[in-house]
């Protein structure tokens, strides 16, 4: 870690709760948490400050490695689109794609014969017969249910993926639905393992990692300069905007490196995070918690 300013030592001396991201973060390139890792993160907490996680994945993932950390703090996942206890059936926050919106997807999806895969609350949904689901999904080992009417759970739906085995069937089925998108963030992009397969990613507008930060603060009562961010991609420039510090691995891209407040000097499959975590361990063992 860089040398710490009188600035950040006054910033860190606050932080009552720290937020990691998982992938390229907090998790190392085999997508597990090494016993480094986890032992910082227990320090953390044998200090009192709170540790949560907050990540792109599904929630039924992220609690997984939650337990894992033996961390009870709640899960933002999906992008702060759902925020949820451990092993809880109540959300503290979803952010519903309307209902049409995911009948329409749904429906032209089916006349295009494109396979559709809806993220509802902490689960995974899809056709028994599903089989263009992204790799890395299913690399999550995140819950899936499998269920004949996609429609019945449209009311309950965080993300949509589209998968299709062409650009143009991807590009229809968007153009065709564009005028529901106004409220909804949408992303076409080609499969990283198949030439022959394109997926269209849907989901609100009016949700991030900073609003779900904004959402958990709430929750724990926390202030937002209290709260420390790492993180390593795009998607944590919110959330690094709205905490008080934000961290970025050495391996993070360099839009976030602008923003952060510390840059690690070890990568995430070289227990970066934890270099943080040591970083303010040590801090208050000198100072005083």
């Amino acid at each position: 870690m860089e040398e710490l300013t009188p600035r950040l030592v006054r910033k860190l001396k606050r932080v009552r709760l720290v937020v990691s991201d998982l992938d390229g973060t907090l998790l190392n390139d085999e997508g597990k948490i090494t016993d480094v890792t986890r032992k910082s993160v227990w320090k953390l907490k044998g200090l009192g400050i709170k540790f949560a996680i907050m990540t792109a994945r599904a929630h039924s993932s992220a609690e997984r490695i939650a337990d894992e950390l033996d961390v009870t703090m709640p899960i933002i996942s999906l992008d702060g689109g759902l925020i949820r206890l451990p092993h809880s059936k109540e959300n503290i926050f979803a952010s519903y794609i309307k209902s049409s919106v995911v009948r329409k997807i749904i429906s032209e999806a089916e006349r295009k014969f494109a396979s559709v895969v809806l993220f509802v609350d902490d689960k995974m949904v899809c056709h028994e017969t599903e089989t263009m689901v992204p790799s890395y999904i299913d690399s999550f080992k995140l819950d899936r249910v499998e269920i004949e009417n996609l429609n019945s759970v449209a009311d309950k739906t965080i993300q949509i993926i589209v998968g299709a085995d062409s650009k143009h069937n991807i590009a229809s089925i968007a153009r065709r639905s564009i005028h529901l998108f106004s409220k909804t963030d949408t992303k076409v992009y080609k499969s990283s393992r198949y030439d022959d397969r394109w997926y269209l990613e849907i989901k609100n507008k009016d949700h991030s990692k900073a609003t779900g930060l904004s959402h958990l603060e709430k929750y724990l009562r926390i202030g937002k300069k209290e709260v420390a961010v790492v993180g390593d991609f795009q998607n944590d420039i919110a959330a690094f905007e709205r905490a008080g510090i934000g961290v970025a691995m050495k391996n993070a891209v360099w839009e976030l490196k602008e923003r952060a407040d510390l840059i690690t000097h070890a990568t995430n499959d070289q227990n970066g995070a934890a270099e943080f975590f040591e970083t303010i361990f040590k801090l208050r063992m000198d100072h005083g918690s």
